[in-house]
C-alpha cells in the first residue's frame, strides 16, 4: 500500500529506490511460520515485478533480506541477546545473529546511487543461513 502511493511522486520527481524488507526464509521454509513465509517470498517477488514494472520510471526496486537479527522482537523468545545468540547463532553459517547496524548499511547500500545499477534483485544479508 505504501508503495502504491510512493511509487508515482517517486517518479515524479525523476526516479529513486524502493527497498522492502523481506527474510531468509522468504528462500527457506520453517517450522510454524507458514503465513510469515509465503508474506516474505511475497514481498521478494513484489520487488521484482515492480523493477520491471517502474524501470521506465527511472525507480529501482529491491528487497533486502536479513537473517535473525539482534532487535526487541528477539526478546519475546529470548531473556536476553546473548540467549538469543546461543540458540540462534548456529543456524546461520558465521555463528552469530546480526546486529541492527549491519542490516541499516545494506539497506543504505541498496538506497544509495552506489547500487544504482541493482534492481529486481533480492539482497540476502543472513550470515549464510540460507545456504544450508
Amino acid at each position: 500500500l505504501m508503495s502504491k502511493f510512493a511509487v508515482p511522486l517517486i517518479a515524479a520527481s525523476g526516479g529513486g529506490s524502493v527497498v522492502f524488507i523481506g527474510s531468509q526464509f522468504g528462500r527457506v521454509a520453517t517450522t510454524r511460520a507458514v503465513a510469515y513465509c509465503a508474506a516474505k517470498a511475497g514481498l521478494i517477488h513484489l520487488a521484482k515485478a515492480m523493477a520491471v514494472d517502474h524501470a521506465p520510471d527511472k525507480i529501482r526496486v529491491n528487497s533486502l533480506s536479513p537473517g535473525a537479527v539482534a532487535t526487541t522482537r528477539l526478546l519475546r523468545r529470548f531473556a536476553d541477546f546473548e540467549a538469543a545468540n546461543v540458540g540462534l547463532g548456529p543456524a546461520h553459517l558465521l555463528g552469530r545473529i546480526a546486529e541492527p547496524d549491519e542490516i541499516a548499511a545494506a539497506a543504505a547500500f541498496l538506497l544509495s546511487s552506489d547500487a544504482s545499477f541493482v534492481t529486481g534483485s533480492d539482497m540476502l544479508v543472513d550470515g549464510g543461513y540460507a545456504t544450508r
